[in-house]
Parts: structure tokens; C-alpha cells; sequence
């Protein structure tokens, strides 16, 4: 193989990647271009089901209620978020889309740091220490 079939050879190939690329922008181009004539917004981030039952599970643990209704808030918060973004999702799978988050968070809180010993306080005054105004030289 000679040195002018190899350089023919990669400008073929040049040629080929040029055209694959050229063909993927006017694909992309069109599809933008369609979405905003429907006034569709293009996606940034699709958050799957899971992702959005650890947003609302941590939300429900902020709130002042028994465990049942965090639930019950939290499956709500669910089903509405998820119906938000165009996603089906029905009452059984948010029910055990936010005890698996709950599962998961539970896990991750029940884990231990490896240094569980209290660092002693230093610089304090025992109620027996108290200076007196007396001078004991």
C-alpha cells in the first residue's frame, strides 16, 4: 500500500466522520426548532422516580407529624411531582418508591463515624476551681 492510498484512505474517512457529524447537528437543529414551535420546553434533566422519592422523603422529615402521615405526604408529593413531569406513576409504586428512600436513608444515618470518641473539654473551670479574690502565693 503506498503512501497516496493511505492518504486517500483518510481523507475518505475524514470525509465520512464530516458527514456523519453534519447529519447529527441538522437532526438536533430540527428537533429544538420543533420543540419550540410547540412551545415544548427541550429537557434538561429527566429525574427518574427514585431521585424524586429522596427529595420528598428528606422534605417530609422536616415536618411536625407522626410517621404514617410523613408517609402519606410524602407519597402524595410523589405522585404529584411525578405527574408534574409527565410521568405515570401509580399510588403502589410511590408508596414503595418513598419506603425505599426512606430504607436508604435510614441506612445511610445508621452508619457510624469511625472516630466516635468525644474530644475531652479543655480551658474550663470546675465549680470548685472558682477564684475567690484571695491571692494564695
Amino acid at each position: 500500500m503506498s503512501a497516496d492510498q493511505i492518504f486517500d484512505y483518510i481523507g475518505i474517512i475524514c470525509l465520512i466522520i464530516v458527514a456523519i457529524a453534519t447529519g447529527i447537528d441538522a437532526a438536533l437543529s430540527f428537533y429544538i426548532k420543533r420543540a419550540a414551535e410547540l412551545k415544548k420546553p427541550v429537557p434538561q434533566q429527566v429525574m427518574t422516580i427514585d431521585e424524586i422519592a429522596k427529595f420528598v422523603v428528606s422534605e417530609a422529615a422536616t415536618l411536625d407529624a407522626s410517621g404514617a402521615e410523613k408517609k402519606v405526604q410524602a407519597v402524595k408529593a410523589l405522585i404529584d411531582q411525578a405527574n408534574a413531569e409527565g410521568k405515570k406513576v401509580t399510588e403502589p409504586v410511590a408508596r414503595g418508591a418513598v419506603q425505599h428512600a426512606y430504607d436508604q436513608r435510614q441506612a445511610n444515618a445508621s452508619v457510624e463515624p469511625a472516630d466516635t470518641e468525644q474530644p475531652a473539654q479543655i480551658g474550663f473551670l470546675d465549680s470548685g476551681d472558682d477564684f475567690n479574690g484571695s491571692s494564695q502565693a
